[in-house]
């Protein structure tokens, strides 16, 4: 499979930014939102959770708890049975994790790293980067200032189309990720694809894994990679 290139677009401007400046980018933005003369007084974190590829890029409130930061993720990129989670600070294990009542701004400071886990037996695992602090408030107390875009995934048989499905049993052996025209030849192939091995593409950290079928907000950029002319 060719390297993937994640890229995300900015929520103020509207424009793509690669993976390695978009974080930069924002933080003009945000310096330029907090300086407004009816920005809400307050505290603010913009963090990055990120999974090789795939990155989330957030503004926090200081008062929100690592609870809703949990609630988030479970609906953007990880619910699929109800599993249990936990934050720790990075190189320091503790078996019950911080506590999830914390608010942020007794736990996060710039240039801090935390890891996350999703599910402690099929485990999906995200580093959280804290990136600057800005002196305004978040309302709603977390707002999705930018994501990847569906990665350039494309067919491990026919290499021409983007994949739309993946095979749980033959994607070690990458032949797992299919076209639509693909899975209908695998499954001829595959008796396991259609009992129970067939699973989506979907744009996350815990697609192929257990149960999951993809997430519950920002529908619209949870799909497929589609190619442009641009």
């Amino acid at each position: 499979m060719e390297k993937l290139k994640s890229q995300g677009r900015c929520l103020y401007c509207g424009q793509l930014y690669n993976k390695r400046s978009i974080g930069k980018h924002l933080d003009g933005h945000l310096a330029q939102e907090a300086a407004k003369a009816g920005s809400p007084k307050g505290l603010s974190f913009h963090i990055r959770v990120e999974a090789a590829e795939m990155f989330l890029e957030l503004l926090v409130d200081a008062t929100t708890p690592l609870d809703s930061i949990d609630g988030f993720l479970r609906q953007i990129w990880l619910e699929c049975c109800g599993h249990m989670s936990a934050f720790q600070f990075k190189g320091n294990y503790d078996e019950d994790g911080i506590p999830m009542s914390r608010k942020i701004g007794k736990v996060f400071g710039t240039g801090m790293v935390l890891n996350y886990e999703y599910d402690f037996g099929s485990t999906t695992e995200l580093a959280i980067k804290v990136g600057k602090s800005f002196p305004m408030a978040v309302p709603d107390g977390i707002v999705l200032l930018s994501r990847n875009e569906p990665l350039r995934i494309m067919c491990d048989k026919c290499t021409t189309q983007p994949a739309t499905q993946i095979c749980t049993v033959h994607i070690y052996e990458e032949e797992g990720f299919l076209c639509e025209d693909c899975a209908e030849t695998h499954e001829e192939e595959c008796e396991d694809f259609a009992d129970y091995a067939a699973m989506p593409v979907v744009n996350s950290p815990r697609m192929g894994v257990c149960g999951y079928m993809g997430g519950s907000t920002d529908i619209e950029r949870d799909g497929v990679f589609v190619e442009t002319s641009n």
